[in-house]
């Protein structure tokens, strides 16, 4: 699963520190997986059903959930201290955040498992992109149930990270970007173009763009406005810090079709036709956390607007 590391102009963990987080958000992944498998294989995931539904004596499950933890940890070799039932990420100021494994139902199968786990993973991700220790933000609802958000989470590698739709401060003013893709090779800006089923957008140079050309047709603000406004931005940022990572840019309309004859050399189409092509170069890839990635992700986070307030829960 990719790691996402900013959304909108909530305040993120990864601000406080990208080098941190990033190892702790992959560890904790990793336990969690290992911990919920076992207990799935030997049929013992009773354990980590919602304290909601549980209808087992509170006492005998508290001894039964220990007896199953002392299992997990003689399996893997760890000691007592370092692997509990609700694994906790040490925070910079020697707090905890706690990250507590509660499903609602068992699953009938390994693939099950799975989807609930990258679900249940899903929402740590959101809590992390939206909140520290002391301060927290209102993420719109919509980014929960935003398919193309948890596409780009679920279906790429771990070392990838996502800045979905930042805010970025410039100068005197704050501008919202496209969804931007840290990979460590490289950095991806990417638009997606709305529309319905078998869509056809007419590219070109100018201002508007045609959908669906013909009796029925009309227009949509070129989408390239907004590319590149990313790219640049991003590109400006990295440059002055002598980041040299290739910055790409990428049209995507997944449903539909983009008839763009004379688009730029650098901008990338992926449309109906080639998206799943293109998409499966970033799912295969296999290269781990570069040190430049996680410089670029610094910079560029070090330029995002934060709009939040203090907890207090």
């Amino acid at each position: 699963m990719a790691q996402l590391i900013k959304i909108h102009s909530c305040i993120s963990r990864y601000e406080m520190d990208i080098y941190r987080y990033q190892s702790q958000f992959l560890r904790l992944k990793k336990q969690q997986w290992q911990m919920i498998k076992l207990a799935y294989e030997n049929n013992e995931f009773q354990h980590f059903i919602s304290r909601q539904t549980e209808t087992m004596d509170e006492a005998e499950g508290i001894e039964e959930k220990e007896n199953f933890l002392s299992k997990v940890r003689n399996k893997f070799g760890k000691k007592e201290e370092t692997l509990s039932y609700d694994l906790t990420i040490p925070a910079a100021d020697q707090q905890t955040d706690i990250m507590e494994l509660f499903f609602h139902s068992v699953p009938q199968s390994m693939e099950e498992l799975k989807v609930k786990f990258m679900n249940h993973i899903f929402r740590f991700q959101m809590k992390w992109a939206t909140s520290t220790i002391r301060e927290k933000s209102y993420a719109d609802a919509s980014f929960y149930e935003d398919e193309k958000l948890h596409e780009l989470l679920q279906k790429l590698p771990d070392q990838h990270l996502i800045m979905y739709h930042p805010v970025f401060k410039m100068k005197n003013t704050s501008i919202a970007l496209d969804p931007i893709l840290i990979s460590p090779r490289e950095i991806v800006c990417i638009h997606y173009l709305e529309g319905v089923q078998h869509d056809v957008f007419e590219g070109s140079a100018e201002r508007f763009w045609t959908v669906n050309p013909g009796d029925h047709e009309k227009k949509q603000l070129s989408p390239l406005i907004s590319l590149n406004r990313t790219g640049t931005i991003v590109k400006q940022l990295l440059r002055e810090r002598n980041i040299k990572l290739e910055i790409k840019k990428v049209l995507v309309c997944k449903n539909g079709f983009i008839e763009f004859t004379q688009a730029p050399y650098d901008v990338t189409i992926a449309d109906k036709r080639n998206f799943n092509q293109w998409f499966q170069i970033y799912r295969d890839s296999s290269t781990p956390i570069k040190h430049d990635q996680l410089r670029a992700a610094e910079i560029l986070l070090s330029q995002c607007l934060i709009d939040s307030f203090r907890r207090n829960d």
